[in-house]
């Protein structure tokens, strides 16, 4: 056989074995995992669909949660599972019914501590496939506030503060409508205390003198959740000219009841 015959043969042999590796492999077509979920929420349901073909056998599915093995069917033997699902997955009979072209993980309820990767593999004696998505459970703060504070004689410090927001949140901070430009740290800082994630945002602005509209907005990275929170800072010397203006009313008011005491 020559040497150009010989390398036409190897050809069409790749191209028949790799058909007949897509015909007759066990292959998984889709993993449905919900891209983002409110920690707290549920029910949901997490599904790897699938094909494994007659002439396979010595099936077995397994579900990972980052590197972690979080699951693992063997029919038809039921499911067992540990790791952060343990305590949250329910597998219905309806869902059992169809080993050979479906796994589902039936979550009563998301939790934090389910955020990360997820992967589905199926391995047969033949063959085996994986396939991998993320899932993002973000937490909304319990509290978001702005700060003001005297930086030096010319300038404030604004800081924006949220509670418990997970993960690390976007935090930004504007003045009568426009983003601030010299934030005084480059990215958001995060404390932990008693439990707590505190993230704080802050930013150097010279001292106005009129009222200012200030907003510290949060947004949750690759999520949709977002919000703001509105004050109106008042320069200390408009409080003190309101201050005394408010006693001149007072004094007016007490002279006049005073007057007419004494024409009675």
């Amino acid at each position: 056989m020559s040497s150009v015959a010989y390398i036409v043969f190897l050809l069409a042999t790749a191209v028949i074995k790799s058909r007949f590796t897509d015909i007759y492999a066990s292959k998984i077509y889709t993993l449905n995992v919900p891209h983002v979920v409110r920690n707290g929420t549920g029910p949901i349901d997490l599904s790897c669909i699938y094909n494994v073909t007659k002439d396979e056998n010595g099936l077995v599915i397994k579900w990972y949660h980052n590197k972690d093995q979080i699951y693992q069917w063997i029919p038809p033997m039921p499911p067992q599972d540990i790791g952060v699902i343990d305590g949250f997955a329910e597998y219905p009979e309806q869902n059992l019914r169809h080993s050979n072209s479906q796994s589902i993980i039936h979550l009563k309820m998301a939790m934090i501590e389910m955020s990360g990767e997820y992967t589905c593999m199926i391995s047969t004696f033949q063959e085996e496939d994986t396939k991998g998505t993320k899932m993002i459970i973000y937490v909304p703060e319990t509290n978001l506030s702005i700060h003001v504070s005297s930086f030096n004689k010319s300038h404030l410090n604004l800081t924006c503060v949220a509670n418990g927001a997970q993960p690390r949140p976007i935090l930004k901070i504007y003045i009568e409508g426009t983003e601030v430009n010299n934030y005084y740290d480059k990215t958001v800082e995060t404390i932990k205390y008693k439990n707590i994630l505190f993230a704080t945002r802050s930013a150097i602005v010279e001292n106005p003198l009129e009222p200012l509209l200030l907003e510290c907005e949060i947004s949750i990275p690759h999520t949709d959740y977002k919000r703001r929170e509105r004050i109106v800072y008042y320069p200390i010397q408009m409080l003190s000219q309101i201050s005394s203006a408010s006693s001149y009313k007072i004094g007016d008011v007490i002279l006049i009841i005073y007057i007419v005491l004494l024409l009675k």
